[in-house]
């Protein structure tokens, strides 16, 4: 396979990029993110008895760094039916145990493709024993302990215990300063100043509001109501969803005038009566529509069609998941974010490195409806175990960050940390989509994506042209009127030039070869399109190509994110297992809140 690339292509032009720490050494380490490590005995008392045992290990199970050519989205599948014989297994890394809840994937946003991104994937960094967002509310501590693999170029995902959490504390061996990253969804990175790959036992305290476990009440008011983002952007609504949910909710008995509280219980109600079974074979249409009126599903299709519903009346909600589990969690105006809990399929599950670890339970009784069935699945029973908690020390007076804050990052993004597994009590099941590596990983490992990869299908083969100044995609939606962003403008993105890693000007790239693409985006005004998403992938046929990561199959080669000037810049894989012939090398961008999807041609 080569990629051919036109001579005018090949002119040389600033590098211009927003930076995202750890992609392939685009910009350095914000050096306020590093902290030192604390000793074994410091770690100890700060976790608290019975909390951390330096002698203890989870297992050989290694924790790889994200590359950047992970891939950019989770599309979902229609198998929703347990396979004969399922056993699900969980390696726990928390103490107290979170079994099942363990966050290794999140995604916030979902693309004009239905597909699960992050809406921002750039990583902003996360001071250690910062006082709590949540003030002095209720909150439980835990540690984690993992084998990780620390790389120069690219960040490491590690698992997190709440949509909402802080760092107290941590410690590595071999002692190594490391730095603490999220994303838009809360998934948790970290970065260490070395110059070659290094791997380190990792074990970190972090603490989390009870309230991010099981809801506390719901305030008042209606669920597209302004006050529902927290002062987040409002979510992202594709055509489809837009066109999709009013059917949906008349079918869950949900009127798009309820309240929140009525709303968020009416729909997980609704989810949590789902059952073990086939799609109804008249739904064979779009998938979110099929999936949320089927009534049947794994714990991810139930997930999905809640999350995606949630943000079809206007709250921001994150679908997460790990190697065998999937649920969401959704912003509570005036609280922060709350997992809810859809069951799933009722299957065996084993749960591995749990031993010598209390079962953590939440303080707060569940408040949602509870369907016949749903009572019975393991999800939604933990152990009567004690819950080893530790209550949150109420701050001092006038404490910095005391009131809950914004979510990290504004602007939405097509690039996820990476797809997860296929989740629910039924992941790593005989649909091929067991974790790639051991039980225990976290975003960006490249665990398997799912049946129904990325459009297109097939492997492809050929040659591929990256064209100068290509033509943009151009759709127009039709908001809601109560959209308060009002109407997307149009996008043009164009890659102005691609060129070998190095910086050499060659017109030809083999298979296997790491290049560098470039480009611009601009609204239809002209004005750049600043902190715009944008994926790589290669066409032929007039169809978006599917690659192998593993276990994984995705279209995505590379993300990057526009700079204030619009411009981007970043380095992708052109991938091994491609047959010989043409190729076409594209961007897109599933746009924001302002501006509309497009693809440069």
């Amino acid at each position: 396979m080569a990629l051919a690339v036109p001579g005018s292509a090949q002119s040389p032009g600033r590098r211009l990029h927003r930076e995202i720490p750890g992609d392939l050494g685009l910009g350095a380490m914000p050096g306020e993110a590093l902290t030192p490590p604390r000793s074994a005995a410091e770690l100890a008392a700060t976790a608290g008895p019975g909390r951390f045992d330096e002698a203890q290990r989870p297992g050989e199970e290694i924790i790889r760094p994200r590359e950047n050519w992970s891939a950019s989205a989770r599309e979902l599948d229609r198998d929703t039916r347990s396979p004969p014989g399922t056993e699900l297994r969980y390696h726990e890394v928390f103490n107290p145990s979170i079994s099942p809840f363990k966050r290794t994937h999140a995604f916030d946003a979902v693309d004009e493709r239905g597909r699960l991104v992050v809406r921002d994937p750039s990583l902003h960094p996360v001071a250690v024993d910062a006082p709590p967002r949540w003030g002095g509310a209720p909150a439980a501590r835990f540690t984690g302990d993992v084998f990780i693999e620390l790389s120069p170029q690219s960040p490491t995902p590690i698992p997190s215990v709440a949509a909402e959490q802080r760092v107290v504390s941590y410690r590595t061996v071999p002692e190594t300063p490391v730095g603490f990253f999220e994303d838009s969804a809360g998934n948790v990175f970290v970065r260490a100043p070395v110059t070659e790959v290094r791997r380190v036992r990792l074990a970190y305290v972090v603490e989390a509001p009870q309230r991010a476990f099981t809801m506390t009440g719901m305030p008042d008011g209606a669920l597209s109501a302004e006050s529902a983002h927290r002062g987040m952007a409002a979510p992202l609504v594709p055509d489809f969803l837009r066109a999709g949910v009013g059917e949906v909710l008349r079918h869950a008995g949900v009127s798009p005038g309820a309240s929140l509280a009525a709303g968020v219980g009416g729909l997980a109600g609704y989810f949590r009566g789902f059952r073990d079974g086939e799609l109804p074979g008249d739904l064979e249409g779009e998938l979110y529509r099929a999936l949320a009126l089927g009534g049947v599903g794994a714990c991810r299709h139930r997930a999905y069609a809640f999350v995606l519903t949630m943000h079809g009346v206007g709250v921001n909600a994150r679908f997460v998941s790990n190697e065998a589990h999937a649920w969401a969690e959704v912003a509570i105006p005036g609280q922060g974010w709350s997992r809810v809990d859809l069951g799933g399929w009722d299957v065996p599950l084993r749960t591995e490195a749990a031993s010598a670890r209390e079962a953590f339970v939440p303080a707060n009784p569940d408040p949602l409806p509870r369907p016949p069935g749903y009572g019975e699945l393991y999800s939604s029973t933990p152990s009567p175990t004690r819950a080893n908690q530790h209550p949150t020390p109420a701050p001092s007076p006038g404490a910095p960050g005391q009131e809950p804050g914004p979510e990290p990052g504004a602007s939405p993004a097509a690039m996820a940390s990476a797809a997860p597994t296929e989740s629910g009590p039924e992941s790593a099941t005989s649909s091929g989509n067991a974790p790639s590596n051991a039980p225990g990983n976290a975003p960006g490992n490249a665990p398997g994506n799912g049946p129904g990869g990325g459009p297109g299908g097939g492997s492809g083969s050929g040659e591929a042209t990256a064209a100068a100044a290509p033509a943009p995609e151009r759709r127009r939606e039709d908001p809601a009127s109560d959209d308060p962003d009002g109407p997307r403008v149009e996008t043009t993105l164009r890659v102005t030039d691609v060129r070998a890693a190095d910086g050499a000007a060659v017109t030809a790239f083999v298979r296997g070869t790491l290049v560098e693409v470039s480009g611009e985006a601009q609204d239809e005004t002209g004005a750049a399109a600043a902190s715009l998403p944008v994926t790589f992938e290669l066409w032929r046929n007039g169809r978006a190509v599917r690659v192998d990561r593993g276990a994984d199959a995705t279209t995505s080669l590379g993300t990057a994110v526009t700079g204030d000037d619009g411009r981007f810049s970043a380095r992708v894989l052109l991938p091994v297992e491609l047959g010989w012939g043409p190729y076409e090398l594209r961007a897109r961008t599933p746009g924001d809140t302002r501006r509309m999807p497009a693809r440069s041609e």
